[in-house]
Parts: structure tokens; C-alpha cells; sequence
């Protein structure tokens, strides 16, 4: 695999374009000075934030910190009430996976619409930082879950924090059990499928009339549990995800590791896949948004879906 250049970590110098606060123009009579309204400047962020580049990124920009755990819960990592980063919302994560609930379709473009407007995103560029529990390595693959999804649904500014919630406490950050208002957006979105894999895509590979190639991305244990599809390859997701804390593996690490799964990323499509979708996303994440091969996508419904659609296990099973 041809290595692609990085993405830089978020250093402590942000690149801003900044306009000026006011423009004047003169009136056609009274010529006085006409106040416009100020221009808020964005900074572009990379996939991770560590938790203090997410403090110097609210020094200089309005991020849209998204929080995706449960409201409450009686462990407190899981729980949005028990603590969470001043100023973040709270969207769990299930709803996000309540989109793709029927096994055999995708989302439609309102419903998708629906949730963007209940979470209160614009599409005015600003950052937005998704906060997961990071009570397990599981967890980072919900992150990038919604990554994908926000990014399908056109959202190009958009980051994890690395670590997640723990990850902000442990570096003795300010939390607050003063949950925030989301004010309901009237943002319109499409669906993107450049990154989803379909049923009838990996069918097509089953069938040997597409030469796509499928990454299983779970665990051994998974994978003993329940068989993969036939020619696939291997990228256990939990082994670029460090540690209790959910935290991605160094950048040389996730490199390491796509190599040695011997796909051909240059030149062939990728299609991840697992049980859920949850660590599909994972391998998804690092192959496309860190490592920057471009034709990666994940196939949302993954394994589960297809038993619960039962023709189409038949199909891979017979």
C-alpha cells in the first residue's frame, strides 16, 4: 500500500481566515458607515482531538461538541447527566443506529433530515467534536459511527475527541451536570453513499461479479462465534483502539496494521464490515479519515441485519 500523507495533529497555532469585523459602504445619499454583521471565523480540524487541542480549539471557534452517550445511566461514563464538556448536547448514540433499524433499507433523506434538525447542526462549517463514553474500545467505534454518518449526511468539519469523555476528565478538565438547549435546526440533508456498502454490493462480491474486497473487522472470538463471508480479509478493529479509555493507536500503529491486512487499498474497493457496524466504523475511520485511502466504505448493516433478513444469509450460507 502507496502511504498517504497524514493528516497533522492539531498544533497549537490554528490556521483561521478571518475577515474583518466590519465592512463599510457609503449610502448613495447620506454616505455614513453601514455595520455589517461579523464574519466567525472556522478553523478546519482534524478527525482527532485530543482533549486539550478540543480547549484551544474553543478559545478561537464555536464547535459544536456533540455528545452521544445516554442522558442517564448508573455509570457515570455512560451518562451525559452525571458530567459532561460545558456547552456539549446530548444526542445518544442510539438514535443514530435507529435509522439504519430496518435490515433491508437505508435511511431516507428525511428521516436523516429529521435527526440533523433534532440535534440542532448547521451547515454553516463550524467544527463539530463527537464525546463518547470511552467506557470500552467499543465505544469509539459508536463515535465513529456517527462520524460517518454526519459525513454521509454532508458535514465536513468534523472530528472525534481521542479518549473521550474519560480522556477530558483524566486531563482535569471542567465538567457540568447543566445539560445544554438544543435549539432545533431547519437543516435539509441528502445522503451520501460514496461510503455505504449495500446489501446488493456485497452480494455482488459473494456472487464474484464485483472485484470489491471484504474486511472483517472483528475480534477472533467474534469471528469464531459467527463465520466470516467467504474471501474475506482481516482488520480486528479493537487493536487500533488503545486502552479502557477508547483511544485511537498511534498513527504509525493504524498504518502498520492496514498494511498487514494485505488488501490492495490503491486500487480496489474496501467494504468493512462486523456484527452491528460499530467496529466496521472503527476500521473505516482509520483507513479513511486518518490514513486517507479514499475508497473504503462500510457496510452499515453488517452481520446481524443479514440474519435478521434471512434470505440473504441463506444466500451466503448455500
Amino acid at each position: 500500500m502507496q502511504k498517504r500523507k497524514f493528516l497533522a495533529l492539531f498544533a497549537s497555532s490554528l490556521a483561521i481566515s478571518t475577515m474583518p469585523a466590519f465592512a463599510q459602504s457609503r449610502a448613495a445619499i447620506s454616505f455614513e458607515a453601514v455595520p455589517v454583521a461579523p464574519v466567525v471565523p472556522q478553523v478546519q480540524v482534524p478527525p482527532l482531538l485530543g482533549p486539550n487541542d478540543l480547549t484551544s480549539l474553543m478559545s478561537v471557534s464555536t464547535p459544536y461538541v456533540l455528545d452521544i452517550r445516554n442522558k442517564k445511566a448508573k455509570r457515570a461514563l455512560y451518562s451525559y447527566s452525571a458530567g459532561h464538556i460545558p456547552g456539549s448536547v446530548n444526542v445518544p448514540y442510539g438514535e443514530f443506529r435507529a435509522l439504519w433499524n430496518d435490515p433491508l433499507s437505508v435511511p431516507s433523506d428525511a428521516d436523516l433530515s429529521a435527526l440533523i434538525q433534532r440535534a440542532g447542526l448547521q451547515s454553516d462549517g463550524a467544527p463539530i467534536v463527537i464525546v463518547h463514553s470511552s467506557a470500552g474500545k467499543g465505544n469509539f467505534g459508536s463515535a465513529a459511527f456517527v462520524y460517518w454518518t454526519l459525513k454521509s449526511a454532508g458535514f465536513k468539519n468534523l472530528a472525534i475527541l481521542n479518549g473521550g469523555i474519560k480522556g477530558w476528565k483524566d486531563a482535569k478538565l471542567t465538567v457540568t451536570k447543566k445539560a445544554t438547549k438544543i435549539t432545533p435546526s431547519a437543516t435539509q440533508v441528502t445522503l451520501n453513499t460514496e461510503w455505504l456498502a449495500t446489501h446488493e454490493d456485497v452480494d455482488a462480491v459473494l456472487d464474484g461479479t464485483s472485484s470489491a474486497q471484504l474486511l472483517d473487522a472483528r475480534p477472533l472470538h467474534q469471528i469464531m462465534e459467527n463465520a466470516s463471508l467467504d474471501g474475506s480479509f482481516a482488520l480486528n478493529a479493537e487493536e487500533l483502539v488503545a486502552g479502557a479509555g477508547a483511544t485511537a493507536v498511534d498513527d504509525n500503529s493504524i498504518f502498520m496494521r492496514i498494511k498487514k491486512a494485505d488488501l490492495d487499498w490503491q486500487y480496489t474497493d474496501v467494504i468493512t464490515y462486523c456484527n452491528n457496524g460499530a467496529l466496521a466504523a472503527v476500521d473505516w475511520f482509520m483507513a479513511s479519515e486518518i490514513a486517507e485511502i479514499p475508497n473504503v466504505r462500510i457496510y452499515a448493516h453488517s452481520l446481524n441485519a443479514r440474519q435478521r433478513a434471512q434470505s440473504l444469509w441463506n444466500k451466503v450460507s448455500n
